[in-house]
């Protein structure tokens, strides 16, 4: 059975790879940068 952690990474980079064509890399990582940032704050 898959840790929960690893369901979601698999889940997430499943995600990131459907929309690469469409999102590009530094765009995602800028959104993954704010949502931490929420996440500190």
């Amino acid at each position: 059975m898959s840790s929960p952690t690893k369901e979601f990474l698999d889940k997430f980079f499943e995600l990131c790879r459907e929309f690469q064509e469409e999102i590009p890399a530094y765009k995602m990582a800028e959104i993954f940068r704010d949502y931490a940032d929420r996440l500190d704050g």
